[in-house]
């Protein structure tokens, strides 16, 4: 670019590289639907496996049913973005949806007619407070390495 004054030439100066930045910004933010999946399935077998470990070590493990059916779902597309779930899912030999009975052992229940109750055990809180950090560190090199691969 020059800049003239009545004239005069009083200087120019000239910009090298802003259309390779402007791509790699059109890039970033034309996240491929591939990287936004990778990252939340990262993040959910973190999230996956410590609920396993938890129920196990919180008593949630009577026949192994509920514990055994925590999975996580595909990804799904929402209004927003995507999501992705992790939840007992099924039902046991009784008949019981198993996130009902992972609700009962995580919430407790109150006992009826002179029943005794069953204390709060809230493994699904406790293991995704446990797995928040490495699951984000673990979506965030999902994303880092997709930034490498742009040499960005």
């Amino acid at each position: 670019m020059r800049c003239r004054l009545r004239g005069r030439m009083m200087g120019s100066f000239k910009i090298n590289g802003l259309d390779s930045l402007i791509n790699d910004l059109s890039a970033l933010a034309a996240l491929p639907d591939s990287v936004a999946e990778d990252m939340l399935n990262a993040g959910a077998d973190i999230i996956e496996a410590e609920q396993h470990k938890t129920a196990k070590s919180m008593g949630v493990y009577d026949t192994g049913v509920t514990e055994g059916s925590i999975k996580k779902t595909k990804v799904k597309k929402t209004a927003t973005g995507k999501s992705i779930d992790i939840f007992p899912q099924g039902v046991n030999s009784d008949g019981n949806r198993n996130a009902e009975v992972a609700f009962i052992n995580e919430f407790g229940k109150s006992g009826k007619h002179g029943k005794k109750g069953q204390p709060a055990r809230p493994f699904i809180r406790t293991a995704n407070e446990a797995a928040e950090e490495r699951a984000t560190e673990a979506e965030e090199k999902v994303y880092n390495d997709f930034l490498n691969g742009k040499n960005l």
